[in-house]
């Protein structure tokens, strides 16, 4: 877990613009099969179905605070609502219990999540997001797994991983042919060569971290609550990473949303998500170190 980086290129490469377009994208729209659509249809799509993911780059402001709007919007639809955080290993989820339940205060929060240990990001760009879960009353469900865990089903396999010590975690279902080009396009970027082993580990990585938050997702929504997972884009684009496994567990009424910053009058590639929120280019300030952080590291 922790920070993890690679290039602005990796999201430019997986959300190309599609095409360009007479009425350019404009903040505050957004848009679906080529075309804007109201606020108002696509939260009402959104609602119906059974898991909901809200992508994110980890250090953007804005992201969080589409986030957050998106939320509001989404329980104002529907009162039965659970939101998954991947910033957070399962040992957190008594700490997330209390925290709704109005027993803890912000600094024990973080301490009791360790959140600096396990996420890394600064914990005032989720705050808003954990306040308006606790004001409203809607559980927060801890989606991620412990590194140490990650790496113990990467190295023996999950198959020799007793069930109770990987939280019932099943296998993952193999990647798409482009997703694997997606990981290798990331794992190229940290410069470790042309090393097939270290890659298969890398993308046997991504699989775990993806399998482990459907099937906390999966879990949620046995009773027919909305669950919204808040996750990092490439867990996200092109329903090929935590939808996918999604499916595989027979969830598959899923819904992803993400943001964007358009760089000229082009219109966001429709096959990315379910729809695309347009914002402000992203500006200097509005993001921690401005550097786009959507895949996960081994």
């Amino acid at each position: 877990m922790g920070r993890r980086s690679t290039s602005a290129a990796v999201l430019a490469c997986s959300l190309l613009p599609s095409m360009a377009n007479a009425d350019c994208p404009a903040p505050g729209q957004w848009w679906q099969s080529h075309q804007v659509v109201p606020n108002s249809s696509i939260l009402a799509q959104a609602a119906t179905h059974q898991v909901v993911l809200l992508g994110e780059q980890h250090d953007a402001v804005e992201h969080h605070r589409w986030q957050l709007h998106t939320l509001a919007g989404l329980h104002a639809l529907r009162d039965d609502m659970v939101i998954g955080l991947e910033m957070l290993p399962r040992r957190a989820q008594s700490a997330l219990d209390d925290w709704v339940a109005g027993r803890l205060t912000e600094d024990e929060l973080l301490e009791q999540t360790r959140w600096n240990e396990s996420w890394g990001f600064d914990a005032t760009l989720y705050l808003p997001i954990l306040h308006f879960a606790r004001v409203q009353q809607i559980p927060l469900v801890a989606l991620n797994i412990s590194p140490a865990l990650r790496q113990r089903l990467v190295s023996e396999g999950f198959s020799n991983v007793p069930a109770e010590q990987r939280h019932d975690i099943p296998a993952p279902q193999p990647p798409s042919d482009a997703y694997e080009e997606r990981l290798k396009e990331a794992f190229d970027q940290h410069d470790m060569g042309d090393n097939p082993e270290m890659f298969d580990r890398f993308t046997q990585a991504q699989l775990s971290w993806d399998i482990a938050m459907a099937k906390a997702l999966a879990d949620a929504s046995d009773d027919g609550t909305l669950i919204i997972g808040l996750m990092g884009l490439g867990h996200v684009l092109y329903d090929d990473g935590v939808a996918h496994q999604l499916n595989g567990l027979g969830v598959d009424r899923t819904f992803s949303l993400l943001p964007w910053e358009p760089t000229a009058c082009e219109t966001p590639d429709p096959d990315a998500a379910d729809a695309v929120f347009i914002l402000n280019p992203l500006a200097e300030e509005n993001s921690v170190n401005n550097e786009l952080e959507s895949f996960g590291t081994f």
